[in-house]
């Protein structure tokens, strides 16, 4: 993903102003600005990539070893504890890392307001799990999500110690110290995972390795970011944090009480076995996804927000990164859905059989989510998150009713209702995004026109394959594997052929790496 950082920096100076010649020493000084800004955001974009990329490998080894020796009932419970505890740290989302990241001057004393206004929160939150601890226990039935419950609440209170040393990390834009601790946190973390798997401690050994992470995430940014630490109380200047964090709690409340609610609502009528396998389906899809936003979001962010404090448009960097994300998230996507029941015969074994369909049902929506993105990003810089708030203040109940109607049916048909959710997404967003961001629909049809030629030319060996076994599970992995790269080949031909951004930056990146630097031969003195 490092041909992202080229979508904007191509474009960084494309509509300043040309200044008089006695402003010269200012646009020099502006030009090498810009360039140190732009290459300080390829270096974090590096970082985040190959932490990402390497944290990717790793959960998705990780995952399939869970799943081999945890059921879907064990993974249903520790889902459904994981669900209750979302549900509560919505609380938290109270945009404190923003505030703190953008805030034009980080003083000691807003230092101890937002460490106060956090610790508070993260105390609310934890005492909140363990009385819901009983009442999940109780609802459900089941022991062991009471006793997930109890572990799990230990997670905002080591928190507390993490907060500004972390954010202040990032506000520096030390990316690679973000990757060091996150490759190390989760390393850590899976490992304690599986050892406690292995050594028979069941749905526990998933919280007890969320635990390891939290402690070593804590400890190594007090490390790191030792002269940031702050352990004293504050509150001035509380009311303009509050405010601002209002605002964010208000669009993560929203979504993440949709997406929690939904969640229990699925447990509730279609079992905890139905909701492991609906899980296992959506982590799939869902470890690509997250990995791509948290890089796209983390960094790029900064250089559309730059853009937009500028007066630049965001026009052209937008179409391109829409070309990006379509045409190379389109084709992994629906891929995906196409070779799904092979996929999960070999990575989880025959026992998630009945994850095939909502995995191939998932990997649609997740597709048709792609270009709506970063819409909540647009919406931030534009500064346009109270129109985001009522739009989805509309939404949200709409598609949790949706949802709930389809768990009434079946788990597929659970599983349709995102597709639909995505589609109307899509229609509400659109014309909001064409507006901030000075494009309109005539310039994403050709967009769209290649990404789903690249779909085709990646997915339709692949498919033949699997229509030629019948779409059976059991197709031979071998063949399965020859027609997806196959498929990769000729994604990568017809992205030639149509000199696609993609292609560019993975001609330019390539191009850089095989120009290595020799080292310089010194010849020996008479």
């Amino acid at each position: 993903m490092a041909f992202v950082i080229g979508i904007s920096a191509r474009n960084a100076g494309a509509g300043t102003p040309e200044r008089p010649p006695h402003g010269q020493p200012h646009d020099e000084s502006d030009r090498l600005a810009r360039n140190q800004r732009v290459a300080s955001i390829r270096q974090g974009f590096a970082w985040m990539t190959m932490a990402q990329g390497s944290l990717f490998v790793l959960q998705f080894v990780v995952s399939i070893l869970i799943a081999r020796l945890l059921g879907p009932y064990e993974m249903g419970i520790f889902a459904i504890a994981l669900s209750i505890v979302g549900l509560l740290s919505i609380v938290r989302s109270f945009g404190l890392g923003s505030y703190l990241i953008r805030a034009a001057e980080l003083t000691q004393p807003l230092k101890r307001t937002l460490f106060t206004i956090n610790g508070a929160l993260a105390v609310v939150v934890s005492l909140a799990i363990l009385l819901l601890s009983l009442l999940g226990g109780a609802l459900l039935k089941e022991p062991g999500v009471e006793d997930l419950l109890r572990v799990m609440a230990v997670l905002p209170l080591i928190g507390i110690f993490d907060f500004i040393p972390s954010a202040s990390i990032e506000r520096r834009g030390e990316f690679r110290l973000v990757a060091i601790v996150n490759v190390f946190r989760y390393s850590l973390s899976n490992a304690a995972t599986l050892a406690f798997a292995y050594a028979g401690h069941g749905y526990m050994s998933l919280a007890y390795g969320q635990v390891i992470s939290a402690l070593a995430a804590a400890v190594l940014n007090n490390l790191f970011a030792r002269d940031s630490i702050v352990l004293s109380l504050g509150l001035q200047g509380w009311r303009d944090v509050v405010r601002f964090g209002t605002q964010v709690l208000a669009i993560s409340a929203i979504n993440g009480l949709q997406g929690r609610m939904a969640d229990l609502v699925l447990a509730k009528f279609l079992g905890l076995a139905a909701f492991g396998i609906y899980s296992r389906a959506t982590s799939l899809t869902g470890v690509l996804w997250e990995n791509i936003q948290i890089i796209v979001l983390r960094v790029l962010f900064v250089d559309f927000a730059e853009q937009k404090r500028q007066g630049i448009s965001l026009r052209h960097s937008y179409l391109r990164l829409t070309q990006v994300l379509t045409g190379f998230l389109w084709p992994v996507f629906v891929g995906i859905g196409v070779v799904s029941g092979p996929l999960v015969l070999a990575l989880f074994g025959e026992k998630w059989l009945d994850a095939v369909m909502p995995l191939s049902i998932l990997s649609l929506s997740a597709a048709l989510f792609v270009p709506i993105m970063v819409a909540y990003d647009i919406f931030v810089i534009s500064n346009e998150t109270a129109r985001q708030t009522r739009l989805e203040m509309l939404r949200a109940p709409a598609s949790l009713a949706l949802f709930a109607l389809g768990c009434l049916v079946s788990l597929e048909a659970a599983a349709a209702t995102k597709v639909v959710e995505a589609v109307i997404m899509y229609l509400v967003y659109r014309p909001h995004l064409e507006r901030m961001t000075e494009t309109r629909w005539a310039d994403y049809v050709p967009i769209y026109g290649r990404s789903l030629l690249l779909v085709a030319a990646a997915v339709l060996p692949a498919a033949l394959v699997m229509q030629f076994y019948g779409w059976s599970p059991q197709a031979p992995l071998p063949v399965v594997i020859a027609g997806v790269a196959a498929g990769g080949l000729a994604w990568v031909a017809l992205l030639w052929a149509l000199r696609h951004p993609l292609f560019e930056e993975g001609a330019r990146l390539l191009s850089k790496l095989l120009r290595r630097p020799r080292a310089a031969v010194v010849a020996p003195q008479a």
